[in-house]
């Protein structure tokens, strides 16, 4: 026998079919709010980008951003200067560690790695290396050009992906600093920063030194918040002492300040020793594999330089053939040091003598014209200080500062919650840079503003997003129109 179906809840019996009915009764209303999907863990997978998704696009954009249209960036001297030197690339690979060549002024002059990735993209893309002829041309006469304007593009692209890189590292460093958002927002301001852009898109050895450093710097702060989480011991022991020690020893054999990322692990050090709540193992730890670290980058400096260890025929100049290990070692590090004093008399409008012309040039130039809001293209380094160049110092100085509190504050609440304080060591990290650019900086030049830049971009990206937190924290909490009194 067919019934028709209960019209509300007190047609319902609770007794058989043929029973009696309970009383209707009126239904009660109750509302219900919508299930927040982020509360399901089984459907968190689906809602959030895969963990891969992130560095990827950050390295395709940067790859286009440097790559694009590569041809009309136009020639800087310097570039040919690596370019001549592309042969080493040669040497090396083919073994010929011995030849003399290695022990000319050129052998030490200008650092190793980069020649040797320009070498190795000519070599790919079917072209002809510029031989000792070329690299000698170029010293009798800075303004030679040994590579047509398409040879000179093809030893850039080595560069360009260097700077993806670099992206890609200051990407993890916000992600281990805070969250995506924050990574995000670093390599964007990095890979928008007309300084950082332009050596990118230079056959020269500047972009290779900083996105190495940082990649230094993001493989110790992965170990470094491991083991002071005191999880993966083994692990994150390994990926600082050979992944930091390695891509460090790359960093300097780029360039010397390169070096600048295993200062930064022995700063983190410090901080981890002062972090007393935390498991005395894990920082032990750390120092230890900072130690190592220090000895895998210098093992890492000397075997990829021939020029350290290079004995050849009695045809190589006798002076250095006669040198030791070390005596060679000193003969790099002096030769550095001559170089910038050197320029100093040539360039006297450049040289940065005092301490407070360092001091200056770095809050203005380092945050004006070489900031993310400074004018795009060359700069003139002839005018000190120049409004026109210089103005984007009035709003990146305060975004910066800013991103300094929100980043203390960050690190605050994450040593309460008993989490290693990530933050804190972003702040190291650029407090470090700042001062090591200020101590060293022999000219007013760009490249030797290039360090403190990713820095400055973490901070900046701490800021904009706390600020965008407490605007959102702010609409939400706003009553709506009818709620107000």
């Amino acid at each position: 026998m067919n019934h028709p179906l209960p019209k509300n809840h007190g047609d319902f019996s609770n007794v058989g079919e043929t029973g009696p009915s309970l009383t209707p009764s009126t239904p009660k209303i109750r509302a219900y709010t919508l299930p927040n999907p982020h509360s399901f863990p089984s459907l968190r997978p689906i809602l959030q980008s895969p963990n891969w998704a992130g560095p990827v696009l950050v390295v395709v954009l940067a790859l286009t951003v440097f790559g694009w249209n590569l041809t009309a960036e136009p020639p800087f001297v310097d570039e040919f200067a690596y370019v001549s030197q592309s042969f080493y690339a040669d040497l090396w690979i083919t073994g010929r560690w011995d030849n003399p060549a290695w022990l000319t002024y050129a052998g030490y002059d200008l650092p190793p790695l980069p020649k040797y990735a320009i070498g190795l993209a000519l070599r790919a893309q079917g072209y002809r290396r510029p031989g000792p002829a070329a690299m000698n041309a170029w010293y009798q006469n800075i303004s030679s050009e040994s590579v047509s304007k398409l040879e000179l593009v093809a030893a850039r692209w080595p560069s360009v992906a260097m700077g993806a890189f670099g992206c890609l590292a200051i990407y993890g460093l916000g992600v281990l600093g805070g969250n995506r958002r924050i990574g995000w927002i670093a390599a964007l301001l990095l890979m928008f920063n007309p300084l950082y852009a332009i050596h990118a898109r230079r056959a020269m050895s500047d972009v290779y030194a900083e996105s190495l450093l940082l990649a230094t710097a993001a493989c110790g702060l992965w170990g470094w918040q491991r083991l002071l989480s005191g999880k993966s011991r083994l692990s994150a022991w390994l990926v600082v002492t050979l992944g930091s020690g390695v891509l460090g020893g790359l960093a300097t054999l780029s360039k010397l300040n390169g070096v600048l990322g295993l200062f930064v692990l022995g700063a983190w050090a410090i901080l981890a020793l002062g972090l007393i709540r935390f498991p005395l193992r894990g920082r032990i730890d750390f120092c230890l594999a900072t130690f190592l670290a220090g000895i895998v980058a210098f093992t890492t400096f000397c075997a990829l330089n021939p020029f350290l260890f290079a004995h050849p025929s009695a045809s190589a100049p006798q002076a250095l053939a006669r040198l030791g290990f070390w005596e060679r070692v000193k003969v790099v590090s002096d030769h550095r040091v001559n170089v910038s004093d050197h320029a100093k008399s040539l360039f006297p409008n450049d040289a940065l003598r005092t301490g407070r012309d360092k001091v200056e040039a770095v809050v203005v130039q380092g945050f004006g014209r070489f900031g993310p809001f400074g004018p795009r293209g060359r700069t003139d380094s002839t005018i000190r200080f120049d409004w026109k160049q210089d103005r984007g110092a009035l709003l990146w100085i305060p975004i910066v500062g800013l991103g300094f509190i929100a980043g203390l504050i960050r690190g605050i609440g994450r040593r309460k919650a008993a989490e290693p304080p990530t933050s804190w060591a972003i702040l190291v990290q650029a407090i470090v840079a700042v001062g090591v650019v200020t101590a060293f900086i022999p000219l007013a030049w760009d490249r030797y503003f290039l360090s403190i830049q990713p820095g400055f971009a973490l901070l900046g990206s701490y800021a904009v997003v706390a600020g965008f937190d407490l605007v959102r924290g702010w609409l939400i909490r706003r009553p709506l129109p009818e709620d107000r009194p």
